[in-house]
């Protein structure tokens, strides 16, 4: 075997290669780190695009080389091959193949049931017909709009007519939330975190009088000078409200974070809450202008109270999200504690430390 002295056009590929097998790695266990810095969370959303990056380079790696360089490079394939999967075992549970967190509801009686359509409009977009015409058609109790602006709330008063109960924060910065319902709703629009990041939260009663509480969050995405610290400490406050509360209970909204990150993860654990998605599908709602970089922003979870009835993502409506649709049916006492008083003190201890991080990058913004 001869070993090549110089380096050719097809040993400056390889070695990129080799770069490129690198930092996917890297991309793949950074997010272990426990940081609230932007740019290491943001490694959290493209999990299956890294992936499918991934899979293609080993392929270049392992079939294009020859026996020299498979032989030079086996330590990188390895390590791209472990990145790969653990980049895939992380969507893995929302395959249809795995088994739902969430049981499906065989019968619901109406009085028992609970849709909800949440729509991140976008600040700039005016297709104020084509969502009107999309709650129309799927006619839900709930109707919640997010980065909803002046405009949005004046192009609206019609669904007044359907949705007596309306509570809105109408604002200019991309945080803007209207909310409508068909049943009783006593609540209000508050401020966890910032003056400028509203939040609704209140109690919504079915048509048998059951009492739900329903909290709607849309906290800051991970983006260059702003870390996460503020958004994972008000999904901890919202966990640990839902869990001291103990009744039935359904958070919802765009939570700006991936189902399968640490922060989701630990506001499942903190709250006793439940994923509808797990064992059916990813659903991803942003971006609906790049199909190749999308991924689930908008969430649903929902105490053990609940089982589903429907899940679905609905048509484009001229945003950069993809509205989602929910259908959930009561099946137990919505006023019983189905979950214990306390999370596992790893995760508390866990949750208390995201909070004080938000917290602490709150008061340096001010």
């Amino acid at each position: 075997m001869t070993i090549p002295t110089k380096v050719g056009w097809r040993g400056w590929f390889y070695r990129i290669m080799l770069v490129l097998a690198v930092l996917l790695a890297i991309a793949a266990f950074l997010p272990l780190w426990s940081t609230d810095i932007w740019w290491v969370r943001m490694l959290d959303y493209p999990r299956l695009q890294l992936a499918g990056i991934g899979i293609v380079l080993i392929v270049f790696l392992v079939a294009g080389a020859d026996d020299y360089r498979r032989k030079r490079f086996g330590f990188a394939v390895g390590l791209l091959m472990l990145a790969t999967l653990w980049q895939l075992l992380h969507t893995a549970r929302y395959l249809r193949v795995f088994p739902t967190q969430m049981a499906s509801a065989a019968q619901c009686p109406a009085e028992r049931s609970l849709s909800i359509l949440n729509a991140n409009v976008l600040l700039g977009n005016d297709d104020y017909g084509g969502v009107i015409d999309l709650v129309r058609e799927t006619d839900p109790d709930v109707v919640v709009l997010l980065e909803a602006g002046m405009s949005w709330q004046e192009a609206m008063k019609t669904l007044s007519m359907r949705y007596p109960h309306h509570l809105a924060a109408a604002i200019p910065n991309s945080y803007g939330m209207l909310f409508w319902s068909k049943l009783p709703f006593d609540g209000e629009v508050g401020y966890r975190i910032a003056e400028g990041l509203p939040s609704i939260d209140g109690t919504i009663t079915l048509g048998d009088g059951s009492k739900v509480a329903l909290h709607v969050v849309h906290p800051e995405p991970p983006l260059p000078g702003d870390d996460t610290g503020e958004r994972d400490a008000e999904l901890v406050m919202v966990g640990r409200e839902v869990r001291d509360d103990g009744r039935a209970a359904v958070v919802f909204g765009d939570l700006n974070d991936v189902a399968w990150s640490q922060t989701s993860r630990l506001f499942l654990d903190v709250s006793g809450m439940k994923d509808p998605r797990v064992g059916r599908g990813l659903y991803p709602t942003f971006n609906a202008k790049w199909p190749l970089m999308r991924w689930p922003l908008d969430h649903l979870f929902a105490s053990p109270h609940f089982q589903l009835n429907e899940l679905r993502r609905e048509r484009d409506i001229g945003s950069d999200h993809f509205p989602i649709y929910f259908s959930l049916c009561l099946v137990e006492d919505a006023d019983q504690r189905m979950v214990s008083r306390e999370a596992d003190p790893e995760d508390e201890a866990e949750a208390q430390e995201q909070l004080e991080e938000g917290r602490k990058e709150r008061i340096e913004e001010r």
